[in-house]
């Protein structure tokens, strides 16, 4: 299975401001000096030295994730990520119209659906992506989204063979070569996490979700869920003072990512769905946290920050 990571942001896209690029640069400058970077290698090495809160930046799109397993391609939700995703598969199969492709889509907030209107193989005949959810209004909320209120050009407009699917939730249901489990998870509205499955690999996918109480009685099912997931994609917008701060906002912190891998095994956790308020060092300092706080209960599970780009196989 390999995953990319497309769109990481929570919320609203966030571009980096000017100011932010700015101080990167003079950091990294400050850290150069008695350096040698006299050739090209050698200043590869010495970016490759600096703290990846300097060098570079996670990213400023809404949730997009792309997942291979096999020849199967699989795009879990459509936040403006899935635009330069789009790019990339123009230059495939889905440039000639000959692509095929699902979406699983978490629910229907802006931030997880805001990419398909700028989503170039969905204008192209002879695609074909299947949209897989619980929910039962997917295919209005798009269409709603693309209304001539709100967007130029309608979600009948793109060419591509669109098809919507609702699939259960709590039941494992088969898509293509995946095997797809739905939990609904703790946020306002109606939200799904999904655990997929190929040839024994496993990927949890459980952006958007809260949970206020971490007893072990409570936090059953969710450890359940991710239990002995090779990858937890894990919503960890806020730091873990905001998360009990701000109750009823269907978010969780690293820290609590850490403590509920713990509990189910995982072996890695991706820090995902970053608050639009949290510049790099801030989101850097949340890994450090669930490092810390693993390490003291004598967990090795890796941990990541998904950054745009990032690439994950196993």
């Amino acid at each position: 299975m390999i995953v990319k990571f497309w769109g990481i942001r929570g919320s609203i896209p966030t571009p980096t401001p000017p100011a932010a690029i700015e101080h990167k640069i003079r950091e990294a400058l400050r850290g150069a000096v008695g350096v040698d970077l006299s050739s090209d290698e050698a200043i590869e090495r010495y970016i490759q030295r600096l703290p990846a809160e300097v060098r570079q930046t996670v990213g400023g799109n809404t949730a997009c994730v792309e997942v291979r397993a096999g020849d199967q391609l699989l795009i879990l939700d459509s936040g403006s990520g899935l635009r330069m995703l789009g790019y990339e598969l123009l230059k495939t199969e889905f440039g000639k119209g000959q692509g095929v492709a699902d979406f699983l889509i978490s629910h229907t907030h802006w931030d997880h659906i805001q990419g398909l209107p700028f989503f170039s193989p969905g204008f192209k005949a002879g695609n074909t992506f299947t949209f897989h959810s619980p929910h039962a209004h997917l295919e209005e909320a798009f269409i709603g989204q693309q209304s001539e209120m709100f967007f130029p050009v309608p979600l009948s407009f793109m060419s591509a063979d669109l098809q919507f699917r609702r699939i259960p939730a709590k039941t494992w249901t088969q898509i293509g070569q995946l095997q797809v489990y739905p939990l609904q998870m703790a946020h306002p509205g109606e939200n799904y996490g999904y655990r997929i499955e190929h040839n024994g690999a496993s990927l949890v996918y459980a952006t958007d979700s809260e949970y206020k109480n971490m007893d072990p009685e409570s936090t059953q099912v969710y450890a359940d869920f991710f239990r002995d997931a090779d990858l937890l994609v894990f919503d960890a917008q806020y730091s873990h003072n905001d998360a009990l701060d701000k109750a009823d906002w269907g978010h969780s912190s690293p820290v609590m990512g850490a403590e509920l891998a713990h509990r189910a095994g995982v072996r890695r956790l991706a820090l995902f769905h970053h608050d639009p308020m949290s510049d790099d060092r801030t989101i850097y300092a949340g890994l450090k946290q669930a490092e810390t706080y693993l390490a003291k209960r004598g967990n090795n599970c890796q941990v990541v920050v998904a950054s745009e780009g990032l690439e994950i196989e196993w």
